[in-house]
């Protein structure tokens, strides 16, 4: 009996297998799952399901998470079995179009009419808005809450095109298909909480032009004033010789209503003064007084002022002048250069001030000129900016869809037993992630145009990522702390490498994973343990252009000791093939500490890695079995029986080798040992129409981590990666005693040594000899 229990058993799960498309190892991962989130129990609760969703399972956003549980019991009767749960999961991970679609549409069709109404897709939105809010904790203003009521009701008269006030799921899945991107309402929520750079670049720029244009008029309206004293020459009335400066001081004081102006043109003629003093400074105090949160000035404009006069022979010429008042402080003062030009202007002969006239007028002609020019060009950028940032977005989404298929690289076969979603044991570890990113993040687009000082490669900022809880929620659910350390520094490297904040967090934050809960593909991170002594995590975002590498405290000390040579060394090489770090941080959660950084991705392709290599220079123990998957890394002694040699171009090998020994001698200065050269080998088949396409599109940069063969079969990856190994006092023990025992082949011995047996084996492994 216990016999056929058992033959029993494994019938069912072979029935599993064959009704769903996961592996055997998957379909025991997420049963493993399965069994923690129900306590060891047969069926889930809607309680117990609660539990598991973390974040998204606080009393305060109960509806999305009650929604996700109605979806997957299929026959609703409260309680979830293994097969409904291994359904879902099926459907979201290799289901087609058209049944993640379904699952969507149930999300808010949860009445199962067959229909949804604008109420209903309402409350669906409100539920992921609110959910949102929570677990991030941001309050959402009144005007951006009628911005995004305007865009569900807009969403929803794309959708609803029999136009009868009801979305069938015919309607609903041709506007998934032919416009994805519509349903991401989290565009619109990030652009209201962290204001896009982008825009606020272009913002920035309507400024300047502004600015520019009040240069300009004022440069004109200078020059034209000019023009008119030469015209009154003949006509000026006589008068009493008055004191220049006390003219001035008593123009000032009429003037005294616009004593909060900080922009206006000052000129002179004279020995010693420029025709033409722009006050340029006024532009930056102005951005300064907006950065401080000070009221922007009102300029002057027509409210000249009849001021001091030159002598002509007998005759006074007043002249007109824009005053800048600066405070009342300074109504009484002028400024000491001024007030010695004007005093020579006093003591000068007529032919003197003509000459200086003449001269003045062709300077202020060619500032006119020169200023329109720049104007143009300034407005011929500002055109190209806002044209690029119409399209980014879009080019932005398309270049991620092909990107996707990176995480396959990564490991497909295993890719969804690894995914990290809801019943993963590190699920509400992935989502505190996310949300710390994004607060540590949003907080230096505040400062997006601070300078590197020193110091800020010592500075950490701490966010308590405290989501809107409940009163027993208080009391039971534990507050997550979060730690960013440099994170200007951070900001400006992501700045070098022209990675843009918003598409950063588009990766990697936590709007991604709730729009995808609404698209029925629930993507978050995928997670590989690492197959080094290290035992680290590795998350792989969504759409895998960054890894989220989780690093001992003894690396992540080093890696701010180093900080400085490692920004200084990527800031003077653009093209080094060092893996870039992208942020740095500490996560506390239940107690538990957690270091990690965000890197970018060596192989961030959607070409397929057909074989990669680990190279470090070393030969002992460096093999993998020749049986190993094809994802896992060959290393050094594979290489050699391979007899693989990589055939670039001659000046593309030049360019790589001489920046490998660049990198390889910054490691050697900072005593660092351990290090990699990560290469990827994609095997082209043309035969494939899209192919010659992508491929082209994908090496039209000058980045030498990306190369083609010479023959055009091949593309080369390339990427140093494990850089956090310190030569200590360990490594050195390390050194002296396994290279008694093993011989001088090992991988940790001085770093000066390492960088030259790594040199030397790397540049054996080209066809060409340099």
């Amino acid at each position: 009996m216990f016999c056929c229990g058992r033959n029993g058993n494994q019938q069912n799960q072979r029935n599993r297998m064959t009704r769903f498309r996961f592996s055997a190892e998957e379909v025991q991962e997420l049963q493993r799952r399965f069994q923690r989130m129900a306590n060891g129990s047969n069926y889930l609760t809607k309680n117990q399901f609660r539990e598991n969703m973390g974040l998204l399972g606080l009393e305060t956003v109960q509806v999305l998470s009650d929604c996700l549980f109605q979806i997957i019991d299929e026959d609703q009767d409260g309680k979830i079995q293994f097969n409904e749960f291994l359904a879902y999961f099926d459907k979201i991970t290799y289901g087609s179009q058209d049944e993640k679609a379904e699952i969507s549409y149930k999300l808010i069709d949860q009445n199962r009419k067959g229909y949804f109404t604008l109420r209903d897709f309402q409350l669906t939105m409100q539920a992921l808005i609110d959910s949102w809010v929570v677990m991030t904790g941001t309050a959402i203003t009144n005007e951006i809450r009628d911005h995004l009521e305007k865009r569900v009701a807009y969403i929803f008269t794309q959708m609803d095109k029999n136009n009868d006030e009801k979305v069938s799921f015919t309607e609903y899945k041709g506007i998934l298909t032919s416009d994805p991107t519509l349903l991401d309402i989290f565009e619109f929520l990030r652009k209201g909480i962290t204001i896009s750079i982008k825009e606020a670049t272009l913002k920035q720029d309507q400024i300047v032009l502004s600015e520019f244009y009040l240069i300009k008029d004022q440069a004109v309206s200078l020059f034209e004033t000019m023009i008119g004293l030469r015209q009154k020459r003949c006509s000026v009335t006589l008068q009493p010789k008055p004191n220049l400066i006390q003219s001035l001081i008593l123009c000032q004081k009429k003037m005294k209503t616009n004593i909060n102006s900080q922009f206006g043109i000052q000129y002179l003629m004279g020995d010693e003064v420029d025709a033409l003093s722009l006050r340029m400074s006024s532009t930056m105090n102005a951005n300064k007084g907006r950065q401080q949160g000070v009221q922007t000035s009102e300029i002057i404009q027509g409210n000249s002022q009849l001021g001091p006069y030159i002598h002509r022979g007998d005759q006074e010429i007043p002249i007109k002048i824009d005053y800048i008042i600066k405070s009342k402080e300074s109504e009484e003062t002028l400024d000491p250069e001024l007030t010695d030009g004007l005093e020579k202007i006093n003591y000068m002969a007529e032919d003197q001030i003509r000459d200086n006239y003449k001269e003045a007028l062709i300077k202020i002609h060619e500032l006119k000129q020169q200023t329109q020019q720049s104007l143009d060009r300034l407005e011929k950028m500002y055109q190209k900016k806002l044209e690029e940032f119409s399209i980014n977005k879009k080019r932005d989404q398309e270049i991620a869809e092909k990107r996707r298929a990176t995480i396959a690289n990564i490991n497909k076969k295993r890719k969804t037993a690894l995914s990290v979603q809801f019943g993963h044991q590190n699920w509400n570890l992935v989502l505190n992630m996310m949300i710390g990113i994004q607060m540590a993040v949003k907080s230096v687009n505040a400062l997006s145009d601070y300078e590197v000082a020193l110091k800020d490669f010592k500075l950490k900022y701490y966010f308590e990522l405290m989501p809107k809880r409940t009163g027993n929620e208080k009391t039971t659910f534990k507050v997550c702390k979060f730690f960013d350390y440099a994170p200007q520094v951070f900001n400006h490297i992501r700045k070098m490498f022209f990675i843009d904040n918003d598409n950063y967090l588009s990766s990697i934050g936590p709007e991604t994973l709730l729009s995808s809960i609404l698209k029925g593909d629930l993507s978050t991170l995928s997670e590989l343990t690492s197959t080094g002594k290290s035992g680290s995590f590795f998350y792989y975002s969504q759409d895998g252009i960054y890894t989220l590498k989780t690093i001992s405290k003894t690396e992540f000390t080093f890696m701010r000791h180093i900080l400085y040579n490692y920004y200084k060394h990527l800031k003077d090489h653009r093209q080094s093939l060092i893996i870039k770090l992208f942020g740095m941080h500490k996560i506390i959660l239940d107690d538990k500490k957690i270091h990690f950084v965000i890197m970018s991705n060596v192989f961030k392709t959607s070409h397929e890695i057909n074989v990669r290599y680990d190279i470090k220079g070393s030969l002992h123990q460096r093999k993998t079995p020749n049986n190993a998957d094809y994802t896992v890394a060959r290393k050094d002694l594979n290489f050699l029986e391979s007899h693989e040699k990589i055939n670039i171009k001659i000046d593309k090998q030049s360019e790589l080798l001489k920046q490998l020994c660049k990198d390889a001698d910054f490691f050697a200065q900072n005593n660092i040992i351990d290090y990699s050269l990560l290469l990827g080998i994609h095997e082209i088949n043309f035969l494939q129409t899209t192919a010659r396409t992508e491929i082209s599109q994908e090496l039209e940069s000058e980045d030498i981590s990306i190369i083609q063969s010479k023959t055009g079969d091949k593309i080369y990856f390339f990427g140093i990666i494990d850089i956090l190994t310190n030569f200590n006092t360990k490594k050195k023990i390390e050194y002296c005693c396994k290279r008694c025992f093993q011989g001088p082949d090992i991988s940790a011995i001085p770093p000066h040594q390492y960088a030259e047996r790594f040199k030397r084996f790397v540049t054996n492994m080209f066809r060409n000899n340099v």
